[in-house]
């Protein structure tokens, strides 16, 4: 591991389980700031995602995660938002609101008292990006313009 890097080796355990072998991880007694441990942590939860996803069940691989950048989560859980169950869908709304909230109401208590952790942490990444990339990020805009027309379809006579 350097300072902006995290390499990992994607495989499977002896169950056929997702397992991720972290490579050259700081030893005992390694000192951190505040901010590398964030940084760390974001890591690890975009190791975790790709363990979710089945990273190395097929074959082994080795994949260096770069740290510094964040992962866009309107790229990163697109096919989860565009999905067709409950929970889908909700996020789906929740993307709608944040393009037009006052066309798109959604209720938030619902979202989030129905989800489970891992589509929590997705609407909760959702807000965040937003906040801090308002309309200037394409990727947001384009799934938004996307959900509106897929879920509002406009008919041209």
């Amino acid at each position: 591991m350097s300072n902006k890097t995290l390499t990992v080796k994607h495989t499977a355990d002896r169950f056929g389980q997702p397992l991720a072998c972290l490579q050259d991880m700081p030893g005992e007694g390694a000192e951190f700031r505040a901010a590398n441990l964030r940084r760390l942590a974001r890591g690890l939860e975009m190791i975790a995602d790709e363990c979710d996803r089945g990273a190395g069940l097929v074959y082994p691989e080795t994949i260096t995660y770069e740290l510094d950048q964040a992962a866009n989560p309107f790229t990163t859980y697109r096919s989860e938002i565009r999905g067709g169950y409950s929970t889908a869908q909700r996020l789906a709304a929740l993307v709608k609101h944040l393009y037009n909230g006052g066309a798109h109401p959604v209720r938030l208590d619902n979202l989030l008292s129905n989800a489970d952790e891992y589509h929590a942490r997705i609407a909760l990444e959702l807000i965040r990006w937003y906040a801090d990339h308002r309309e200037n990020c394409p990727e947001f805009m384009r799934l938004a313009r996307e959900l509106v027309e897929r879920d509002h379809p406009t008919t041209d006579e």
